[in-house]
């Protein structure tokens, strides 16, 4: 009896090690470098003429994984990055058409939700950096830039964070009526605590980061009223009338934690049209830098309609990119690092008489109206890229089926971007491509 359970025994720990080695074994192709995916993905008889792109740019079969398609940014290449966000699962299976166009097309990622705090920190000890990681693997076998976002937002934001008892369940509503909000001191310790896990794990890979985002309403900064708790919380640090300090102390926090060669940008909305808040971002971005708080950076998010007034626009980033003789008048070791960069760029079709619409099928004739307004864009933006301010362009989603205007503000059938729900390129891929060969300068 005694030698059967020892038996028994005996095969209950080989099974153990047998399942732990074949645990090993099904972990390595992990570890396997990943092959030269925008090499494999293009055809290497492109020749990038603009010969080459016009009889191509009529032929709507085309899809955007197509061998004999041109890269986009291939266009681009020592003028302006060109980009895309995109979820954790657009990037598993490297056979998916939308996937393929992710890794072919552009040279600059960003990880549209999975980098944001409430994915990564959902509760206190408690790190969730699995999506981010291999983002970051992927993005380097395609040889892509990365950015960074977003470590300080007023949503997707852990609400931990916010609490005094961490595990108290109640809304931060109940939790502001009851005067059962974090402390300044527990909530600076809880998102430096935070950045000093974050930016030190991939500093070495992603160089620019969304420290801040969102943090301005139409004139000054968010409060409660506008879902935002980082200012009532923490408020006016220095005493200077303002209660933008976190942004301050994040930025701080950040650069402390991830050197000097980090490009450390603050990005928003609505800059393109809205006068208001562009000054005061300038106004914000101007009163940190002469406090010694280096941000490198102003991201545009560029979440525009069709009918987009260009004019209002370039004014706007003019205007941002004045602040670069502060940035040198401040940190002239650093001088002519200021940038602008367009973060989120895509394009609302529902305006005019059709601004409440639904699911509705646009005609080629609509397709051609934002192509040509994307031309329009493209061309402005190009003006700056030359001027060294703008150094990158990021589309916000892969195609029209994979876009958060689909659902915001309603559920309706969008056309934001440059890739049909077919996966077949717009008329908008080929007029952002042809910029680069009748751009003219400013």
């Amino acid at each position: 009896m005694k030698k059967m359970k020892l038996l028994s025994l005996l095969l209950a720990i080989l099974m153990l090690f047998n399942l732990a080695a074949c645990g090993k074994t099904e972990a390595e192709p992990e570890s396997e470098e990943l092959p030269d995916f925008k090499a494999e993905l293009t055809s290497t008889d492109l020749k990038y003429t603009l010969d080459e792109l016009e009889s191509m740019e009529n032929d709507r079969t085309l899809l955007v994984n197509d061998p004999n398609v041109p890269a986009l940014y291939k266009y681009f290449e020592g003028i302006v990055k060109i980009g895309v966000a995109f979820t954790s699962n657009q990037i598993l299976d490297f056979e998916d058409p939308v996937t393929q166009g992710i890794l072919k097309h552009y040279n600059i990622y960003v990880l549209g939700n999975e980098m944001k705090s409430d994915h990564c920190n959902p509760a206190p000890d408690t790190y969730n950096f699995d999506d981010a990681d291999n983002f970051v693997k992927v993005a380097k076998a395609a040889g892509s830039e990365m950015r960074g976002h977003t470590i300080v937002w007023h949503s997707q934001v852990p609400q931990w964070w916010f609490k005094a008892d961490p595990n108290d369940q109640s809304s931060l509503q109940d939790c502001y009526n009851n005067g059962t909000l974090a402390s300044r001191e527990q909530l600076i310790e809880r998102v430096t605590t935070y950045i000093n896990e974050i930016i030190p794990r991939y500093k070495d890979d992603i160089k620019y980061w969304d420290v801040c985002n969102e943090v301005l309403n139409a004139s000054g900064i968010r409060t409660v009223a506008d879902d935002s708790y980082w200012a009532e919380i923490i408020g006016d640090v220095d005493g200077n009338g303002y209660s933008d300090d976190y942004v301050e102390i994040a930025f701080n926090a950040a650069r402390e934690a991830g050197g000097e060669d980090l490009v450390l940008m603050i990005n928003d909305f609505n800059m393109e049209w809205q006068n208001s808040k562009t000054q005061a971002m300038y106004d914000m971005v101007e009163r940190m830098l002469r406090k010694g708080v280096r941000i490198d950076g102003v991201g545009f998010q560029s979440h525009i309609s069709v009918d987009c007034n260009v004019n209002t626009f370039r004014q706007n980033i003019e205007k941002i990119a004045s602040l670069s003789e502060v940035y040198d008048e401040c940190f002239p070791e650093y001088a002519g690092n200021f940038r602008v960069q367009i973060t989120e760029l895509d394009m609302n079709m529902f305006v005019g008489a059709n601004a409440d619409g639904g699911f509705y099928k646009w005609s080629e004739e609509e397709f051609k109206q934002q192509a040509d307004k994307y031309y329009e864009l493209m061309d402005m933006f190009l003006d700056f890229a030359d001027e060294g301010v703008i150094d990158a362009i990021l589309f916000w989603g892969t195609d029209d089926e994979n876009s958060w205007l689909n659902s915001t503000p309603k559920l309706r059938r969008n056309a934001a971007l440059l890739v049909d729900r077919d996966n077949t390129l717009k008329p908008d891929f080929w007029s952002v491509a042809k910029t680069s060969f009748y751009h003219t300068g400013p």
